[in-house]
């Protein structure tokens, strides 16, 4: 934790100049949540150089006085107390001193002036956030009424006052604490926790929308496999994925495997680089196993990746993802398995074929290159089975070394269909779905083969609807 005495130091100077202007008209201005959060624990500011929040003992109308010569104001909702003020180096959000009362189900407060910081700071998610730094009557001085900073020092994510109190506020904030926990590698305090459980049901009343925000910035957190754990342990992820938590329980075979496929899951997320993406394919690429499972005569979870890419379909839409989010991450999960399937006596027209699969183009552009597949493969062997996972390792290493071999690493230049998506969709009056790759890569592989001319649409459609009379 930084010095206490340096703080002052870490002050933009344009805020010690609005100091010194709220200070002038006997007003009161502090610094508040994350600016100072992240100043105590590392005396790193960086992430928040574009977004600092202020309070105030100021109405909105004379800070927006106050800070014109600084920068340009914008609307944040000043019925709610919120001024917004952009200047060369900052984005500041300032807050005149309130306190907050919702009704139950409302995302709206009433909001209510209060006297003093200590009684703002209350209102505040929790106690790490609740910490200000003075920038006018004594520039650097602490106030921390509810021992945030004492919970900085022991990792702890506490609420001020009554956590039940604070998470029906907003009940996004029980998304938040995990998204804390997951981010800072802090353990959520017990009576938290609790609220947590027995109020899970809450997050019904937040927009799928803010549950999607919570979820990505969990996934890319430095602990997501602690987080969605948590969002599982809690039963918070019932309202968020629900499919997530069904993976909890499900047994996999110890040859190939070392957990259930939650925990197998938690272990992908945790092996595969921080890209939302990858951690989205991470947590999705084994959702299909437990609806496909099956024990005799022995236990397998056949097709379950196909199964998987229509779940994750399904459940990125109820989160109301971009169309574009959920076929790139779809597209990881049907062919994950695709790089472990692998072998050494395969040809180079085999090869070939695997970088068209797995890789997405749409147009001209390429959306998903074959490395994206191979990144979730890897770490997808690595929460596998241990003896066996260096084998599978040294299988994929060849493969890439093949694929360097036939230049079409970048999925650029693969031989393509002569027929495109629409024309396909116009032909078959079929919606858009995983039919049209496969149609797609059957005629590639023809021209590729020397069997179909690159541009013979007409010829192309005619064995396409073979194709699709006889496959699918």
């Amino acid at each position: 934790m930084i010095d206490i005495p340096d703080i002052k130091t870490a002050i933009p100077g344009e805020l010690l100049i609005l100091g010194r202007m709220v200070l002038e008209k006997g007003g009161e201005l502090f610094i508040v949540g994350g600016w100072v959060r992240d100043l105590l624990r590392t005396g790193d500011v960086s992430l928040h150089r574009n977004d600092i929040d202020l309070a105030t003992s100021l109405s909105p109308a004379q800070i927006k006085t106050l800070a014109g010569g600084l920068g340009k104001p914008f609307n944040l909702g000043e019925k709610f107390g919120t001024v917004g003020i952009r200047t060369e180096d900052h984005s500041l959000e300032i807050t005149t001193f309130r306190s907050d009362e919702y009704e139950p189900g409302s995302r709206h407060p009433a909001v209510t002036p209060v006297n003093d910081i200590t009684e703002d700071l209350l209102r505040r998610d929790f106690t790490i956030n609740a910490v200000a730094v003075d920038v006018a009557g004594d520039p650097g001085r602490i106030s921390d009424p509810y021992n945030g900073i004492e919970d900085i020092e022991r990792e702890i994510i506490r609420t001020p006052g009554d956590p039940y109190v604070r998470m029906s506020e907003d009940p996004l904030r029980m998304m938040r604490a995990v998204r804390f926990a997951s981010q800072l590698g802090y353990e959520i305090e017990h009576n938290l926790a609790a609220v947590l459980t027995s109020g899970a049901s809450m997050l019904k009343q937040i927009s799928r929308e803010r549950r999607r925000e919570e979820l990505e910035k969990i996934l890319v957190s430095p602990y997501p496999d602690s987080g969605i754990g948590k969002m599982v342990d809690t039963g918070l992820m019932d309202y968020v994925v629900p499919e997530v938590g069904d993976m909890h329980g499900v047994e996999q075979p110890e040859a190939y495997h070392r957990a259930d496929v939650l925990g197998h899951t938690l272990l992908v997320l945790k092996y595969i680089e921080p890209d939302p993406l990858l951690r989205r394919g991470a947590l999705f690429h084994d959702v299909g196993k437990p609806c496909v499972k099956i024990t005799e005569p022995k236990v397998r979870f056949p097709e379950h990746a196909r199964v998987g890419e229509k779940i994750t379909r399904n459940a990125m839409k109820n989160l109301k993802y971009s169309n574009l989010d959920i076929q790139k991450t779809a597209f990881l999960v049907r062919y994950h398995m695709r790089p472990i399937y692998y072998e050494g006596k395969w040809s180079d027209a085999a090869v070939r074929r695997f970088v068209r699969d797995c890789t997405m183009i749409k147009g001209d552009e390429v959306l998903i290159a074959p490395e994206a597949v191979m990144k979730l493969a890897r770490a997808d062997i690595k929460a596998g089975n241990l003896e066996k996972s260096q084998w599978f390792l040294k299988a994929v290493d060849e493969l890439e070394m093949r694929i360097r071999a036939t230049g079409l690493g970048s999925g650029a230049g693969i031989p393509e269909s002569p027929l495109n998506g629409k024309e396909l969709i116009a032909e078959f009056n079929k919606e858009q779905g995983p039919w049209i790759k496969d149609i797609k890569n059957y005629l590639g592989d023809l021209v590729e083969n020397g069997e179909l001319e690159p541009g013979d649409k007409e010829t192309g459609l005619r064995l396409a609807r073979a194709f699709f009379k006889d496959n699918l």
